[in-house]
């Protein structure tokens, strides 16, 4: 797993280059002003040697300024730096495991959130136990860094997430829409675009981020096929997908041998 060189080291590569080029530049000085015939040009060599180690020190600057700032810019996105997690491109994210981390800090308070439906928010339902809220994605062979909602919304400017499935792809849905919130200072920029309640008996709900102009929509269509004469056949509520930006269809629940043949 290749690793990028530190601002640290780089700049010792830099300036053991830049002290090479100096002190060679010093020698060619020091003899040639010992010489009576190159005297008339010790002028010259001298301007030529400050010259010279005025390039090297240039070179080094823009050698090491772009690293310099794509580090610093990294580490303000994401935080504090996670050992490793300069190679997420290198692993493979769908191969891990959930851990529970006593350290990790939720990302939102479902109390807080109003479009967390009150029938799976567990605190205010009396469960007692908060473990369940410290598990995290540990991918195998890597570290991922923690969730960024404000970096992640401006990924997302003008663009429109759509989720289509059952209730898993509801909860799925608002954790979502939750997590985004904390990104947003003034929360009445985030709202349900006709003004409806957040209830599973609407199958269309859409949820506006009018300060990204960023939407994120539901859909909700549980069998999505009409019959098992007809799998091509999707459901009536399929044409509202069409514009959409991102398309997270969840069917895989419905597929299992005991549902595939039911009528």
């Amino acid at each position: 797993m290749a690793h990028g060189l530190s601002p640290s080291s780089s700049f010792d590569q830099v300036f053991a280059l830049c002290k090479r080029v100096f002190f060679w530049w010093k020698g060619i000085v020091k003899t040639h002003l010992g010489l009576k015939a190159f005297q008339p040009f010790n002028g010259v060599l001298a301007v030529g040697s400050s010259l010279s180690f005025l390039l090297a020190l240039a070179c080094a600057y823009s050698f090491l300024s772009p690293r310099v700032q794509q580090q610093a810019d990294v580490a303000a996105s994401y935080g504090p730096p996670v050992p490793n997690s300069s190679v997420v491109t290198d692993c493979n994210l769908f191969e891990g495991s959930w851990i529970q981390d006593q350290g990790y800090i939720p990302l939102y308070n479902s109390s807080l959130c109003p479009f967390a439906e009150r029938g799976f928010n567990c605190l205010a339902n009396g469960r007692k136990d908060q473990g369940y809220l410290r598990w995290r994605w540990k991918p195998k062979g890597c570290t991922i860094p923690s969730f960024n909602a404000r970096r992640v919304l401006e990924k997302l400017r003008g663009k429109r997430i759509v989720f289509v499935g059952d209730s898993l792809s509801r909860t799925q849905w608002e954790s979502l829409v939750c997590m985004l919130m904390t990104g947003v200072d003034d929360k009445r920029n985030v709202y349900e675009v006709n003004g409806n309640k957040i209830t599973k008996r609407i199958r269309f709900l859409g949820v506006r981020f009018s300060s990204y102009n960023t939407g994120s929509v539901p859909k909700r269509a549980p069998k999505r096929v009409k019959s098992t004469l007809k799998l091509d056949k999707m459901d009536d509520i399929s044409n509202e997908w069409i514009d959409s930006d991102v398309l997270i269809f969840n069917s895989g629940h419905w597929w299992t041998p005991s549902k595939l043949f039911e009528m």
